[in-house]
């Protein structure tokens, strides 16, 4: 259980029930441990807000806009691994989180919703900013609890140990928790207190303490899952994984040390690997780069095929290809993860080891050797790769493709991959070191600045985000929450004039600028000028290779935009050109 950073005393004096009941809630909250509160303004989430901003331990970020809000939260759950809260009022202000939701959901990150709403003789009666705010997320919250509107009639362990169990579940199975409070007139405070402390006298002390309600003691950490693994696997009955090809891919993962449990695994026992971006092992010595350009070789798509044991770790791969290549697969397929949810769209996992990296491996032994023969010609095929796409890395007229290996390989900070082609390409050309945060649960293109400023509050360090034009334009009001930040912050922005993604899908061509692309004709200088960002539009590869490397050392902490701007078409062009040359190459 996690201390709060400063001791204070929980007052019983407030000047409404209603205020009572939300210092409650915020106090019960920060005693787990959690100190990040993102806030839009609003009034009958009034109670929440002023709790939150009076509490000395609670770390307090505003937005006007809740979608942007939401994707702040995540952003700074990403980068602390921590539960943050979201607080918003009544009305549509609720369903304005609802894509940051989705997104929490997909991506197993612990958001905390607390909406404030009517109470139920004020709804479907047409009263002013009403709607049916019950368990309007569906299903994507992991735990759901009406709160009803605050009474003395309701003994105050009630709201604890509610939320207590909220946390509890959450704990079990990371994602978003709502909690809809009814909130009746008045909402904030009077001339008069009131004094609680008959009411508080059934917590029964919690108020002159430090530790929350109720403490839940469960497993949910790589050590006891070692520890379960070994019950059910002792070492006279390891896991076999009994196969001489052996291909290992790494989906998302979020902790380093996990990923790195997985290299040390490949290296040792001389196991192809297949690392994603979002891996944090994409910059691996011995991960095969660029495997998705690969499976363009029909001889190197065969020889993969000759694996006997895929081992997934993680989910939310970015390769099509890969995906494809797993789902035809006539090897056995095995799946580690520590998420309960089911990971196989493809429906073709036969083993689902729901544990962490680490833990499985130390449970693992082999009793077939190694073909090593087939190691080495799988990657033989890095050095084709290489030859191939140099010229389309280091020319110097500019492109997406340079600029975005260039960007993920120069950088050992962080670095926010946008959705559609900006995360394809870093997937495809980048062999990065870089700690990479994504929103690829729901892979939508919202919220995606809001997201990136959300890691960058948190870590403190400089942090860059690349970004296509369209998803820039969807999230603009993000841009305010630039002034938020003290370090530097790097947008590089490709402009492809619409939805340059479209090119590489079998789109109709008569309806694909239409209906699909959106060209918009916009370029952002104006747009920085307005938001006070300072803004670079480089000509050359070389231009931005120098405006890169100066906007991460700035001095006086402002926010860079570099936009790359390339034809519509350059990007499709390059790649089945590259895709060409690997389908003839012979090795």
């Amino acid at each position: 259980m996690a201390q709060v950073e400063k001791h204070h005393t929980f007052t019983h004096k407030y000047h409404n029930i209603n205020l009572l009941w939300a210092s409650l809630f915020i106090e019960e909250l920060v005693r787990h441990g959690i100190s990040d509160f993102c806030i839009a303004p609003g009034s009958r989430s009034t109670p929440l807000t002023l709790a939150a901003a009076k509490h000395p331990n609670a770390k307090t970020h505003v937005h006007f806009d809740e979608r942007g809000l939401g994707f702040l939260a995540l952003g700074l759950s990403q980068a602390s691994a921590k539960p943050v809260v979201i607080i918003v009022t009544s009305g549509t202000a609720v369903a304005n989180l609802y894509p940051a939701v989705i997104e929490a959901k997909q991506s197993h990150i612990p958001l905390i919703i607390i909406s404030a709403d009517r109470p139920p003789e004020l709804i479907d009666c047409t009263a002013n900013q009403a709607i049916e705010q019950h368990k309007i997320f569906a299903d994507y919250p992991v735990f759901f609890c009406q709160i009803p509107s605050p009474t003395t009639s309701i003994k105050s362990n009630f709201l604890l140990t509610t939320i207590d169990q909220g946390l509890f579940q959450q704990g079990m199975t990371l994602g978003p928790i709502h909690f809809n409070m009814a909130f009746t007139e008045p909402f904030y405070p009077q001339n008069k207190t009131i004094d609680f402390n008959t009411y508080l006298s059934s917590l029964k002390g919690w108020d002159t303490h430090q530790s929350p309600f109720t403490v839940y003691h469960h497993a949910n950490s790589p050590a006891q899952h070692i520890s379960l693994l070994s019950n059910v696997f002792p070492e006279s009955q390891k896991i076999d994984l009994n196969a001489q090809k052996i291909l290992v891919v790494v989906g998302r993962i979020k902790d380093k040390k996990q990923a790195l449990a997985i290299e040390r695994f490949c290296i040792q026992s001389n196991l192809v690997l297949f690392s994603d971006v979002q891996s944090q092992l994409q910059g691996s010595p011995h991960n095969i780069n660029g495997y998705d350009l690969l499976l363009e070789n029909e001889n190197f798509k065969q020889l993969v095929q000759q694996t006997d044991l895929i081992l997934q770790f993680s989910d939310h791969l970015i390769s099509k290809r890969l995906s494809q290549l797993i789902s035809s697969s006539t090897a056995t397929i095995w799946e580690i993860s520590e998420h309960k949810q089911r990971l196989d769209p493809s429906h073709c996992v036969g083993q689902r080891f729901v544990t962490y990296p680490s833990c499985f491996i130390q449970q693992v032994s082999n009793s077939k050797s190694i073909d090593n023969t087939w190691f080495n010609k799988v990657n033989r095929y890095k050095t084709t790769l290489t030859t191939i796409t140099n010229e389309y890395v280091t020319d110097d007229k500019i492109s997406e493709i340079n600029c975005t290996a260039y960007m993920l390989n120069q950088s050992t900070d962080n670095i926010v991959l946008a959705n559609s082609m900006a995360i394809r390409l870093a997937d495809m050309f980048a062999q990065t070191e870089a700690h990479i945060y994504s929103n690829r649960g729901a892979s939508g293109i919202d919220g995606l600045i809001a997201t990136a400023v959300g890691i960058a509050k948190n870590n403190g360090s400089p942090t860059s985000l690349l970004i296509g034009d369209t998803s820039f334009l969807y999230d603009l009001n993000s841009l305010t929450l630039l002034q938020q930040l003290q370090q530097p912050f790097v947008i590089v922005l490709l402009n492809n004039d619409g939805g340059g993604i479209f090119n590489l899908l079998p789109v109709p061509e008569s309806e694909k600028q239409v209906f699909y692309q959106l060209p918009h004709a916009l370029t952002f200088k104006n747009t920085c000028d307005q938001f006070s960002i300072r803004y670079q539009q480089p000509t050359t590869f070389s231009e931005f290779k120098t405006h890169y490397q100066d906007a991460l050392i700035t001095e006086d902490n402002k926010t860079t935009l570099i936009e790359v701007c390339a034809s519509n078409q350059l990007t499709a062009t390059q790649l089945q050109a590259i895709k060409e040359q690997l389908q003839h190459a012979i090795i």
